[in-house]
């Protein structure tokens, strides 16, 4: 009796391990100091919500209710080249402004009011609509709170959901209306805000990176038959939910981007929402490399080069600082 009680007991630690991610060490290499190679200024100021680099063009969307959100700049240089985008009702026209991450370094932005997203194609001088695809409603009838959106496939798409009491992934087909895969959150305390439980999600492949705005953590999960399935986690249980004041909250991770098989995650050395860290990882989630930049940017991209990419918010300008890694692929 007390053989098979034993043995049951094994089955189901199996069972429950089967199901969540593997613990992982952080055994992030010594961090070699890299200093920005040139850098480039842009006389107009951004309230940032995404920014991609595509071959000899960059353009930046910015929040807000004013018309005119997407900036269309020749790269590397300063010259506009096109602006668009309205507030409305109308037909391609936006509500509420909330932008996402699309393939192929198009530019997504959605509307939760207006219940749609646009895929951008970055042109030679113009933005151009690829994709127009609707957003669906929650069991009320009201469309569901999207607070990211990133595409995994020309049809599929990781719909990350912040609600009262949960935080949670749909993989759907926005096209069909399907969806394939449901997933919680499982960091997240039950009956707490979202907010110190905040995330940068990012693909590469059929890998997605899961890093937390507060917390030291990084998750990693393998996206496979359009389910989720964890793989491994980085970090610590340590969350900072018991603030009052959220102004108070002390940042970690601030931007994640892919570029070959690799993720870079740039990170806060101080609390703020400005860091000077980047860890790489590949997409088993192994830490391959590690920089301190001499410059503290607040967001990141790779251009055409292979230039790392770094967003820094000034009074009157915006600069982007170029930084070459030197990572030995």
């Amino acid at each position: 009796m007390k053989t098979f009680l034993l043995y049951s007991l094994l089955l189901i630690a199996l069972g429950i391990t089967s199901c969540t991610s593997t613990k992982g060490k952080n055994d992030l290499p010594e961090a070699i100091p890299i200093s920005a190679c040139d850098s480039l200024k842009i006389d107009q100021t951004f309230h940032l919500i995404t920014w991609s680099i595509k071959d000899n063009r960059i353009c930046f969307a910015t929040s807000g209710i004013n018309d005119h959100f997407l900036s269309l700049y020749e790269y590397p240089g300063s010259k506009k080249l096109f602006e668009c985008g309205k507030i409305g009702q109308g037909p391609d026209e936006f509500i509420t402004l909330n932008a996402g991450q699309a393939t192929d370094g198009n530019i997504l932005l959605y509307d939760i009011m207006g219940r749609k997203a646009l895929i951008y194609a970055i042109k030679e001088d113009s933005l151009e609509i690829t994709d127009r695809l609707p957003l669906y409603n929650d069991a009320e009838g009201l469309c569901k709170p999207f607070t990211f959106i990133t595409q995994i496939d020309p049809t599929s798409f990781l719909m990350k959901i912040d609600d009262a009491t949960v935080s949670s992934w749909e993989i759907a087909d926005l096209e069909g209306k399907e969806i394939t895969c449901t997933f919680t959150n499982a960091f997240r305390k039950p009956g707490t805000s979202y907010t110190p439980f905040d995330f940068i999600q990012c693909i590469n492949d059929t890998t997605l990176a899961v890093a937390y705005n507060y917390a030291d953590r990084i998750e990693f999960y393998s996206i496979k038959d359009r389910q989720l399935h964890p793989l491994i986690t980085m970090g610590n249980q340590s969350d900072q939910s018991e603030l009052k004041d959220y102004d108070d909250l002390k940042s970690y991770y601030l931007a994640v981007v892919s570029h070959s098989d690799y993720f870079y995650c740039l990170k806060s050395s101080d609390g703020t929402e400005d860091g000077n860290l980047i860890e790489v990882y590949d997409k088993t989630g192994k830490a391959t490399a590690h920089y301190i930049l001499n410059k503290a940017v607040s967001s990141i991209r790779f251009d055409n080069e292979g230039h790392l990419v770094g967003y820094v918010p000034d009074i009157d300008q915006t600069i982007l600082y170029r930084f070459r890694l030197n990572f030995k692929i």
